[in-house]
């Protein structure tokens, strides 16, 4: 099933190359017809999807409406990326401060960048953007060491954002490697998490005195360098 989806996906991504649709194409793909496939739970995806729509729905209401189609607020397990062009610093803090009101975020990272032009809409920068982002996400697409779903991959003005989560050290220096060879990028940022370790199964009290005691009598080197790490 998904190497149909994968030969739908190309068809649509040879088709739309060269149109404005690929950012639209690529986020909808992301957020809804492969969820599933995200290193989340579905609890998860449905609170970011959750998120997302709030922040977007408190901006019209707060009066941001002259900004809501100039920031795109992307989410990922509760942590928000907030790009775009905006006026003044005024309302970089005020999309801020909307964003930190809603439930479920725990963190708010602001990549907006104030221009006296942000009211005029540059065809040319929106044509190279959205040419940079096309062309980074289907080389990760088509890319099998690299799970395509978990990232998530915006341009703002040539500069590209890596937004999501990666599995190993190794599949994020792929990407980033991808991203910084597309001609036009003058810059890679990554905001990036690491997936967590998948906890071991849960043992019973009795386990654990078992174990505790079998350690203590044949305690190994490995043992005593196992010790489980977590990035954030």
């Amino acid at each position: 099933m998904m190497s149909n989806f994968k030969v739908i996906f190309a068809v649509l991504l040879v088709a739309l190359s060269q149109t404005s649709c690929i950012p639209t194409l690529f986020t909808a793909a992301a957020s809804t017809t492969i969820a599933s496939a995200k290193d989340r739970s579905f609890g998860d995806t449905v609170d970011d999807i959750t998120i997302s729509g709030k922040i977007k729905k408190e901006f019209i209401a707060k009066g941001f409406k002259k900004l809501y189609t100039k920031i795109d607020s992307e989410v990922v397990q509760g942590r928000v990326l907030l790009t775009g062009f905006v006026e003044t610093e005024e309302d970089v803090i005020k999309a801020v401060e909307i964003c930190w009101s809603i439930d479920g975020v725990v963190e708010v990272i602001n990549e907006l960048k104030i221009t006296d032009s942000s009211n005029k809409f540059d065809a040319a920068r929106f044509a190279k953007d959205s040419w940079i982002t096309s062309r980074i996400t289907s080389a990760i697409f088509f890319n099998r060491s690299i799970k395509f779903a978990n990232y998530t991959i915006v341009t703002q003005d040539a500069i590209v954002y890596i937004f999501g989560i990666a599995r190993t050290e190794e599949e994020l220096q792929s990407v980033t490697k991808i991203a910084s060879e597309i001609a036009g990028v003058r810059k890679v940022v990554s905001h990036v998490h690491m997936r967590q370790k998948i906890p071991k199964k849960q043992q019973s009290a009795e386990e654990i005195l078992d174990q505790s005691k079998s350690d203590f009598k044949n305690p190994s080197t490995d043992d005593l360098n196992d010790v489980d790490s977590f990035d954030y």
